[in-house]
């Protein structure tokens, strides 16, 4: 029988994720079906002979750059200890900026005639940019909570300030490919992946 030296040292376990990091990425995964399904929905129906183009506001531009700002404030906020609550709470601003701005953005077109029957482009924009701002707002929830507890157990607080971080990326993310989507996306273009409708009139 092999002896083992007395100063042999069995390699660590490797690190399980916590349950918080097994949870976001199911929801993740959840929500990132959720859209996928969306946009297919979105992709076909454009096929339609009612289709119009969606409308493009300006200022979801100005949107996508607070989002993006709220990231990088949150990234600040996992790497750096100094200036934490800081970062935290301009990420959390920045993000509050966005939602106001897609609310705005609605009001700009419901104001211009673009409301949510005008066509069923109008509908798939407001369906879109409202089920992300609701992601959104929840995210604001789950970190106003965290920066409440900041003084709370270390190792607790950088974990949850990760998972916020992870989560704000991937709305970044979802939000890129819903703009993506909504701008570059045409009939045309599905047609030459999906052919022509059938029974279209030529």
């Amino acid at each position: 029988m092999t002896t083992l030296p007395r100063h042999f040292v069995p390699d660590a376990l490797p690190v399980l994720p916590s349950a918080g990091r097994i949870g976001l990425r199911v929801f993740m995964g959840v929500v990132t079906a959720l859209f996928s399904l969306l946009i297919l929905a979105y992709a076909m129906r454009m096929r339609e002979a009612d289709w119009m183009p969606v409308p493009h506001p300006v200022l979801l531009w100005w949107n996508t750059g607070a989002l993006a700002l709220a990231s990088a404030a949150m990234e600040l906020a996992r790497r750096t200890a100094s200036r934490r609550t800081v970062w935290l709470l301009a990420g959390g601003a920045l993000a509050a900026l966005f939602v106001f701005g897609q609310w705005t953005a609605w009001q700009q077109l419901s104001a211009s005639g673009q409301g949510v029957a005008a066509n069923p482009s109008n509908s798939f924009l407001y369906v879109f940019t409202g089920l992300h701002a609701t992601h959104v707002i929840g995210g604001l929830i789950v970190l106003a909570v965290t920066i409440a507890r900041l003084r709370d157990n270390v190792d607790r607080t950088q974990r949850a300030i990760t998972l916020c971080t992870t989560y704000w990326h991937f709305l970044l993310t979802v939000w890129l490919v819903l703009l993506a989507a909504m701008w570059w996306i045409t009939p045309a273009f599905v047609s030459a992946i999906c052919g022509p409708l059938t029974g279209a009139t030529p």
